[in-house]
């Protein structure tokens, strides 16, 4: 109860916000977005007004284990910047300046009672609604054609390696190099279907692997991911192989979960070997090391 009437609260600040700034006025955002015409850059301020007091709460977010209400905060993730994210943010870019709205702002201008925010979101949702099954065809279309794998064992420690992304075709090689469970830390939404985690998983299988499905959100990695990465390792029958977009988000759930053995310094600078940054997590792993 109490997290949901914060909610509100936070909620109904922040449209306020966007009525107050005019970010619900459809020809000011336009304006603004208009940089070869009769550009408006008043919006500016209110991104920069914005953008201060987030990094304010961000810093200090970084200081706290735990939200106000008690919940985890969940660590900071370099974001992996792939294909779908820049096409992503130019299509949403595209539709916000031939808009002038956004989903938050377009929900606030619910309220005017006009039909223009009521018709964006009803396409916005459609749109949603369309694009998976659309990526389904597209990534089809395409599967059949070669595919260059990015196969690359990177022994983290003599029983744990990551990889960037991998498909059926690598799983030969993997046995081979003696690794016996396989662990997917990628979502199904972020590949094509023959790279989907049922596909991978008959194909270890196949093979005598076993196979664990941990799918990692990028940025919203979770306890039950860092549970579930500890036991399968626990479980695994010799070394384990586990792989992502880019091993990043396999290196981080496989630092979170061995905080309990090995100091922060360790755990940040094994994976540093390999390119991944685990920095931001320091403080993080001593608090759990302390805790074991």
């Amino acid at each position: 109860m109490v997290r949901a009437l914060f909610a509100l609260l936070c909620g109904a600040l922040f449209g306020a916000g966007l009525l107050v700034s005019g970010m619900t006025d459809t020809v000011k955002v336009q304006g603004w977005l208009d940089f070869f015409g009769a550009w408006d850059p008043t919006l500016a301020f209110v991104m920069g007004g914005a953008i201060l007091p987030m990094a304010v709460a961000w810093r200090y977010a970084g200081t706290r284990k735990t939200a106000f209400l008690g919940t985890q905060i969940p660590p900071r993730h370099s974001p992996e910047i792939t294909r779908d994210l820049v096409a992503g943010s130019v299509l949403f870019g595209a539709g916000w300046a031939l808009s002038g709205f956004c989903p938050g702002p377009a929900m606030a201008s619910l309220g005017f009672g006009g039909s223009g925010s009521v018709v964006f979101l009803l396409a916005m949702l459609a749109g949603m609604l369309a694009m998976p099954p659309l990526r389904r065809t597209l990534f089809a279309t395409s599967a059949t054609s070669p595919r260059t794998s990015k196969m690359d064992i990177r022994a983290l420690t003599p029983t744990y390696a990551v990889s960037p992304q991998i498909d059926p075709a690598d799983l030969p090689a993997i046995k081979t190099a003696g690794y016996t469970t396989v662990i997917d830390n990628r979502p199904d939404a972020e590949v094509p279907p023959d790279l989907h985690g049922e596909t991978m998983r008959r194909a270890a299988v196949a093979l005598g692997l076993t196979f664990v499905a941990n799918p990692v959100i990028g940025g919203a990695l979770t306890e039950a991911n860092v549970t579930a990465q500890r036991a399968a390792m626990t479980a695994s029958t010799g070394p384990v192989f586990a792989y992502c977009a880019s091993g990043n988000r396999s290196s981080i759930v496989w630092a979170l979960s061995q905080a309990g053995t090995r100091s922060a310094d360790e755990l940040i600078a094994i994976p540093a070997r390999f390119g991944y940054n685990l920095g931001h997590l320091r403080d993080q792993l001593a608090a759990r090391r302390a805790k074991a």
